[in-house]
């Protein structure tokens, strides 16, 4: 994330006519960031998408449950996940659906690419939303004094929380090594039972650098 003194530093530069490289190397930014912002002209927070309605009026009254299989989709293996096939089956199994298969087809190629866009669109931005999704979590670690054996010890504590529901769990390390993430990011997810869809590390560039 950069904030924005340094977005309107790298606009300054190039409007100054300095090259995508020498803005990357004198702003400590990679060159794609600084593509991006030179691109972009509004970087105001954008409304979530909500999607045309679909073509058919047929479908219309079940387009909300065929985006809730999509989204739900990407926590499943992608051979697990729903072919337009399989959500044309199921609305006609469970919902006596009477379109046909080709109005699905498009719905269902169209809703994928504008869930993935809107995902892009949320990572692309400079600041993290306050609106997070369900099965969104953000990972930082925090040091905190323990007493161990009747010793007073610094520790650190490295704390997955997942901002939709307020819930954050915490593993306790002697350091902040790539090992140290790695082991509580597993104990985490196999205490969950599952691996968010998107995991989100504040201050990120620190992470398996200190010891």
């Amino acid at each position: 994330m950069i904030g924005v003194d340094k977005i309107d530093d790298i606009r300054r530069l190039g409007r100054g006519g300095a090259s995508v490289a020498s803005i990357a190397r004198d702003t400590g930014v990679s060159e794609p960031t600084v593509r991006k912002y030179l691109r972009e002209t509004d970087l105001s927070e954008r409304p979530p998408a909500v999607g045309r309605a679909p073509e058919s009026p047929l479908l219309e009254p079940f387009a909300a449950l065929v985006d809730s299989w999509l989204l739900e989709d990407r926590r499943c293996w992608h051979k697990q996940r729903h072919t337009a096939k399989r959500v044309f089956d199921r609305l006609v199994a469970e919902k006596g659906f009477e379109g046909s298969y080709s109005t699905v087809r498009r719905y269902v190629r169209r809703r994928r690419e504008e869930l993935a866009a809107e995902l892009d669109a949320r990572e692309a931005q400079g600041f993290l939303l306050l609106d997070w999704l369900p099965g969104e979590c953000q990972v930082d670690f925090g040091q905190a004094d323990f007493r161990v054996r009747g010793v007073v010890t610094r520790g650190h504590f490295l704390v997955v929380a997942f901002p939709h529901s307020n819930v954050g769990l915490a593993q306790v390390f002697w350091g902040e090594t790539a090992e140290c993430v790695c082991q509580g990011l597993r104990d985490v997810f196999e205490f969950l039972g599952g691996v968010p869809l998107r995991a989100v590390f504040d201050n990120a560039t620190e992470v398996g650098r200190r010891v």
